[in-house]
């Protein structure tokens, strides 16, 4: 079959094209939606602020954590999961400088509303971050972060995983604007206009890759994703999709712990290796030995994410190269709203390339009773 045949049926890869055009139309929604949302005063008091949310919701909370720490560094920002937001993260009697963002594209998690009542209950000012106004997040938040995203295919969620980022980036720009009378948005309009450009430019090359490795990795039976710092969660989404999509397996790891736990599974040639490597990482020299480690131990084929050859990173072996165009080391701190594509793009042609239909067909859909569990207020 051929690559446009595959590509006939591939979804998912669609929106990872899609989001070249949904880059800046969900930036200026996202400001228009939070510009005017909170009173001053409570962005101007506010001392902490709690993001959560259930699966990719929650890697995106994590993954804006930079962003709060550039515009907003007097503020304790703060991004347990799910379950920890709801039932046990540590909260004062009452914290009205307490911002609660609850994040979720459908509104309907039961976690997502608990973590909301749970801030009521504290006094806190609750968000909810979502694209459905009549949602029960909705309902039960003092306020509405509505993301009115534009119209589009979002079955597993690789869209709105950029909308709940992007809403995450501007929330923190425009808070830091107030609370320091500088203006951010104009830059960062531009560095992410100039990020999504750059990025795209080379789309055409990181999908031939793609393709081409998911023919070549046809047999592999385990996947596995290693990265370090903000990667590490974009590893995790990446994780996510290959769950979604073909149903394998696929771990994720640090490039330390890889050397403690991972680097034992055997057999390596059964294992399709994902590294992530933006060449500004701070851990690039321990990720590069880890490389090598994979290939010359493990036995493993690797495909390495990178804006720089193997060669410079200081891997002496032979991998698979697959470009990864970041921003300008000053505004690293974007790199996760778009550095999962090329890996999602290959997980799609995992799933075309073994005829697997996404979600398992829908048989998995009577279990994931997310919306109807039964809410706790701890």
């Amino acid at each position: 079959m051929s690559k446009t045949e595959f590509n006939a049926k591939n979804t998912f890869r669609r929106q990872c094209l899609d989001v070249e055009t949904l880059s800046m139309i969900q930036l200026e929604r996202s400001v228009e939606s939070f510009r005017n949302l909170l009173p001053l005063e409570l962005i101007k008091r506010a001392k902490r602020i709690v993001a959560s949310g259930c699966g990719d919701s929650f890697l995106a909370a994590a993954e804006a954590k930079e962003a709060f720490a550039k515009y907003l560094p007097d503020i304790e920002y703060e991004t347990p999961t799910g379950i920890e937001a709801g039932r046990y993260a540590s909260f004062k009697e009452e914290e009205p400088d307490t911002i609660v963002v609850s994040i979720s594209v459908s509104g309907g998690p039961s976690r997502v509303s608990e973590i909301l009542l749970r801030g009521n209950k504290h006094g806190c000012a609750t968000i909810a971050l979502t694209d459905n106004k009549e949602s029960n997040a909705a309902k039960n938040a003092k306020y509405l972060y509505h993301t009115n995203t534009p119209a589009g295919d979002n079955v597993s969620g690789l869209r709105t995983y950029y909308v709940s980022m992007i809403s995450l980036y501007i929330m923190a720009a425009v808070m830091g604007e107030i609370r320091s009378g500088n203006e951010y948005l104009p830059d960062l309009r531009a560095a992410v206009r100039a990020y999504a450009e750059s990025f795209y430019a080379r789309i055409e090359e990181i999908d031939d890759i793609a393709y081409d490795t998911a023919l070549a990795w046809k047999e592999k039976r385990f996947f596995e994703v290693t990265a370090d710092g903000p990667m590490f969660f974009c590893g995790k989404f990446i994780q996510a999709k290959f769950a979604e999509l073909s149903g394998d397996v696929c771990s994720v790891i640090d490039s330390e712990n890889y050397f403690h736990v991972n680097g034992l599974m055997y057999p390596g040639e059964s294992i399709g290796e994902m590294t992530i490597i933006p060449s500004c990482d701070a851990n690039t020299d321990r990720i590069a030995d880890t490389v090598n480690m994979q290939v010359t131990r493990g036995g493993r084929e690797v495909i390495v994410f990178s804006d720089k050859k193997p060669e410079e990173l200081g891997i002496n072996q032979r991998v698979i190269h697959c470009p990864l165009p970041v921003p300008p080391k000053e505004w690293s701190f974007l790199s996760p709203l778009l550095s999962y594509i090329p890996a999602s793009l290959f997980a799609s042609y995992r799933a075309a390339v073994t005829a697997e239909p996404y979600f398992r067909g829908g048989a998995f859909f009577p279990h994931m009773t997310l919306g109807n569990n039964p809410i706790k207020l701890i």
